[in-house]
């Protein structure tokens, strides 16, 4: 065995469990995201209703009258067209089932990131499955976005460049658990 072997044979394990440690928080801290967005959603679609309950109740507004420089006349909301309409729905509905996804990759990140801590052997099968699914997450955001109804929902539907980082990053990881399994370090 050459110095460099050994040497490798040697922090490579501890590499690979760092990387362990790091994707474990990761995974929590999607987990607390999803929480998080789930609650707003419920909040802003609460309030979305308390306002259209609020609106039911005012009087009707003189349509004719003159208000400009009135500080006290009631605030007109543009209403949204059927087109502003079901593309906020469609966003609704995508967010959700982008939700969905990121929860069972969340799921899997955290599996992954138990493994690799251990250094058990499944932490090959594991990345593998992590890697394969974060590719079926981009082509599926593309596909979204390709059918989305609007251009800012097709926008709100790729990928930022922080979920492409993490990808790489994961790739990167990844790679270096195959090799700790090619190298026989994962027991």
């Amino acid at each position: 065995m050459t110095p460099y072997e050994a040497l490798s044979d040697a922090l490579l394990p501890w590499i690979i469990r760092i990387a362990g440690v790091l994707w474990l928080l990761g995974a929590l801290m999607l987990f607390r995201q999803i929480r998080m967005e789930m609650a707003l959603d419920r909040m802003t679609s609460r309030i979305a209703e308390m306002a259209r309950d609020m609106r039911a109740d005012d009087p009707p507004v003189n349509e004719d009258a003159d208000t400009y420089g009135d500080i006290d006349a009631p605030v007109r909301p543009r209403e949204k067209s059927a087109e502003e309409t079901a593309a906020d729905a469609w966003i609704d509905r995508d967010d959700a089932a982008r939700r969905g996804w990121i929860a069972g990759q969340a799921v899997v990140l955290a599996a992954t990131a138990i493994a690799m801590i251990l250094l058990h052997p499944f932490a090959a099968w594991l990345t593998a499955l992590l890697v394969l699914g974060q590719g079926v997450y981009f082509i599926w955001r593309e596909h979204t976005a390709r059918r989305a109804p609007t251009a800012e929902a097709a926008a709100h539907a790729r990928p930022t460049a922080q979920t492409v980082n993490a990808a790489w990053f994961s790739l990167v990881v990844a790679t270096l658990v195959w090799a700790a399994a090619f190298r026989g370090l994962l027991q």
